[in-house]
């Protein structure tokens, strides 16, 4: 449920009639097509991306950069996707890919710039909740197939991507695993979509204080996406939308819950693990200010974005049995929050209803 049908249709047609505008004013077409230059196993060891998932995104960006199909002198819009593809998957820009090209070291930063910011931009489009109540149900039911935990619409989390900080700001970008990196808050579906993604922060941040501040818990403050729960860890407090585990669980019930709690959610770790092992360049991201992270999360969001691309082309995903570390780390401390009477009422009947009796197979015998 990354993005419904309706908007991937749109966003095609959008393009094909870009296309059709392009004729009719002549506008000049990209110098050369530089994927002819590759063979389909290049182009995916290169990459991590197949060829029509490769074209679908240089034609994305290409409707959104239709100046640059006027600027005869500047890169064409292949070269400045090729570019940045390079650098989002390798971390670095490969010799050939920078001998075919032939860019200047500052005009390459400025093509990746641009390229992310565009890529960015098309969160809205491409990251999105579940528009009604039906989507919010199949979402809902596909999870409680897999855990049993039900109503639940998202699995909610941080990504941490490492940093060089300036040396008398280290602290604020220090993360509980020690690490120096800046944060976002992305939340994913069951399938590994990503639905919602935040911008950055530095590494020191509590958890749930991105979550207060951030765009969706708004939203689901004024009920625009219904009652449904999301699926949080440890770094996050029990409310009315953020469910977590019982802790201390006491219980052979709330054993259970936990035990369903950790399956589904584990989802996340895989997801987040995708998403830096196909984009390496989110192994780190240089240097950076704390009052500057634009261009970071643009790098991030853009990163993401391809995710969910990648993910409705069906590109394989990467064989990486490794996977990342979740935060908080094991002595972090949720934020002394009061949790509503409500949340820990209904948290303990969906418990009580699905959790009171053992499977058979969950290891936890009655």
């Amino acid at each position: 449920m990354a993005f419904a049908p309706a908007v991937w249709l749109a966003a095609q047609a959008e393009l094909y009639e870009d296309d059709e505008e392009a004729e009719v004013n002549n506008f000049p077409e990209p110098q050369k097509n530089y994927l002819g230059d590759y063979n389909d196993d290049y182009l995916f060891e290169r990459f991590r991306l197949t060829r029509p998932c490769i074209s679908f995104i240089t034609d994305c960006v290409r409707l959104r950069m239709k100046v640059t199909l006027q600027q005869m002198n500047g890169p064409s819009v292949d070269e400045m996707v090729i570019v940045a593809l390079d650098y989002y998957v390798n971390g670095i820009l490969s010799t050939k890919v920078v001998d075919m090209i032939q860019m200047e070291q500052m005009e390459i930063h400025e093509v990746i710039n641009n390229v992310s910011k565009v890529l960015s931009g098309m969160v809205r489009e491409f990251i999105t909740f579940p528009a009604n109540g039906e989507e919010r149900a199949n979402v809902a039911h596909e999870i409680k197939k897999i855990c049993g935990i039900p109503t639940s619409m998202g699995l909610v989390g941080c990504m941490h991507v490492k940093v060089r900080p300036p040396h008398h700001d280290k602290e604020a970008f220090r993360n509980t695993m020690d690490n120096h990196t800046v944060m976002t808050q992305v939340i994913c579906d069951c399938e590994g979509n990503l639905m919602s993604v935040e911008n950055c922060c530095v590494g020191s941040t509590p958890e749930q204080t991105i979550w207060d501040m951030s765009d969706i818990a708004q939203q689901l403050k004024h009920g625009a996406h219904g009652t449904h729960w999301i699926i949080a860890g440890k770094g996050y407090a029990l409310s009315r939308h953020l469910l977590t585990t019982v802790s201390p669980a006491k219980e052979k019930a709330d054993r259970r819950f936990n035990a369903a709690h950790g399956m589904i959610h584990s989802v996340l770790q895989r997801t987040i693990t995708l998403v830096k092992r196909r984009f390496r360049c989110l192994a780190n991201l240089g240097h950076v200010q704390q009052n500057s992270l634009d261009k970071k999360a643009e790098i991030i969001k853009a990163c993401c974005v391809l995710h969910n691309i990648a993910k409705k082309f069906s590109v394989p995903a990467l064989n990486d049995t490794v996977l990342e570390t979740m935060h908080p780390a094991k002595n972090h401390q949720v934020p002394v929050v009061e949790v509503p009477s409500y949340a820990e009422k209904s948290r303990a009947a969906i418990i009580g209803i699905y959790f009171s009796h053992s499977s058979g197979n969950d290891g936890i015998s009655d």
